[in-house]
């Protein structure tokens, strides 16, 4: 069968040809690059959007994981070209229910990544979307389509391309609405893009790669055909299928997926979900924003733990596999308060260490979530786990020693460290054994 060969030059003068389509939505598709496995070009369907890519070049994206313009294409089509891995694949093809993937099937679940890939790739997104508004930015058309994750189901790598929908909340770009969907219902009556529409969108995308299905694709959807029930949903004309307070529209009771809402939803993900999808459908300002999807997400993924007979991954508070039904085992879990006293604090500074090493990084000490370099290593060695500080952070005890192993922890024993890094705040490093409920 013959492929056309297309070629398009870029405004440095470089030609290049196109590769494989990897994604295509109404404003356009975005291709590989022969020869250049980090790039991809994105070809506009509408020329006048060229405009628009030129705006987008201007807008501060560094050290975020979005794909920016980096060179515009005008030779051979209208388009742009941007940096992206070429072992990423969209969200869409591994994840999403109804056209993709066997949602009744806990062994692709699992293959798949299980909960804990599910929950880093969320997290990931989430963590770029906060930043993002934290910019006074909206991503506008958040959707599975432009969201590239890992090919290597090891991996979680995260990034966003389609940069072309990005607005400035001083300068809204009103054009673009959503993808079916996922969009916002306000989008659907002709409001303004923003940062708590982007929410929305986030939060039906988080929804749908843990529990399969959309949060408002219940019961009550049964009634009518695919295409009124799918205008209906992004009008938010449907109940949320976990509503406390109204159950016309649940999903059906002993039928994959209802067993994924408690599986996979932490109990501060589940408020959230609550919260966006009840009061939040229909009132944009009761929603909580990415910041605190961003905490949830992630403190949810720090108490994941892995089945020791077959690899499920679970809450470490379930008291066995839900998929083999091995009992669980105490969990080793790492605690950080601040200063040198321990003090109550929230569930997000606690972290369950993995059998493998666990990184200790910003977020868990200090809520830096725009840092990425680990400040600490835990490594199970025999008899304890062995504490490697990273940069100028230092492990000390009571008494100001450095402090290179911990025991490991039986009964109720309670073993302490402080952690201490110039110009930071001190922290308290605590570790303990725990046992599921």
């Amino acid at each position: 069968m013959h492929t056309e060969v297309i070629r398009v030059t870029d405004d440095a003068g470089v030609e290049f040809q196109l590769g494989q389509k990897i994604a295509a939505g109404a404003q356009g598709s975005v291709h590989r690059v022969v020869g250049y496995p980090d790039l991809a070009i994105k070809l506009l369907a509408r020329s006048e959007d060229l405009e628009r890519i030129e705006q987008v070049r201007r807008l501060p994206l560094d050290g975020l994981a979005i794909a920016p313009p980096i060179t515009l294409i005008r030779t051979g089509g209208d388009g742009y070209m941007m940096r992206l891995a070429d072992e990423m694949t969209p969200l869409r093809e591994p994840y999403l229910p109804r056209e993709f993937g066997h949602r009744a099937d806990p062994n692709w679940y699992l293959k798949t990544g299980g909960l804990r890939r599910r929950l880093a790739i969320a997290a990931n997104l989430a963590s770029t979307m906060a930043s993002l508004h934290a910019r006074g930015l909206a991503y506008v058309d958040l959707n599975p389509n432009n969201v590239m994750v890992s090919e290597d189901v090891t991996r979680h790598a995260t990034w966003l391309i389609d940069t072309d929908n990005l607005t400035s909340m001083t300068e809204p770009n009103w054009r673009i609405k959503g993808l079916s969907g996922y969009i916002a219902p306000e989008r659907t009556r002709n409001s303004p893009p923003t940062t708590l529409a982007d929410a929305y969108s986030l939060g039906v995308i988080v929804f749908r790669m843990l529990v399969l299905c959309h949060p408002l694709m219940g019961s009550a959807t049964f009634e009518f055909d695919a295409e009124t029930a799918d205008e209906r949903i992004d009008r938010g004309q449907f109940p949320y299928v976990d509503d406390p307070d109204d159950d016309t529209n649940r999903l059906p009771a002993n039928k994959w997926p209802k067993p994924l809402l408690s599986l996979t939803l932490s109990g501060r993900l589940r408020q959230l979900c609550q919260r966006t999808f009840g009061a939040g459908r229909l009132a944009p300002t009761s929603r909580p924003g990415t910041s605190r999807w961003r905490e949830v997400l992630f403190t949810a993924l720090d108490n994941v733990i892995e089945c020791r007979g077959c690899c499920w991954t679970y809450y470490r508070l379930s008291p066995q596999c839900p998929y083999c039904g091995l009992t669980t085992g105490a969990t080793p879990l790492l605690t950080i308060y601040p200063g040198t006293l321990e003090t109550r604090l929230s569930a997000r500074n606690s972290l369950a260490l993995s059998d493998t090493g666990t990184q200790i990084l910003p977020r868990h000490v200090w809520g830096h979530y725009d840092e990425t370099e680990p400040v600490l290593t835990v490594r199970p060695v025999t008899g304890g786990y062995e504490l490697t500080p990273h940069g100028e952070t230092e492990i000390v005890n009571a008494d100001g020693r450095p402090v290179t192993r911990i025991a490991t922890p039986t009964g109720n024993d309670v073993y302490r460290v402080h952690l201490r890094t110039p110009m930071r705040p001190d922290r308290t490093i605590a570790l303990r054994s725990v046992s599921a409920r």
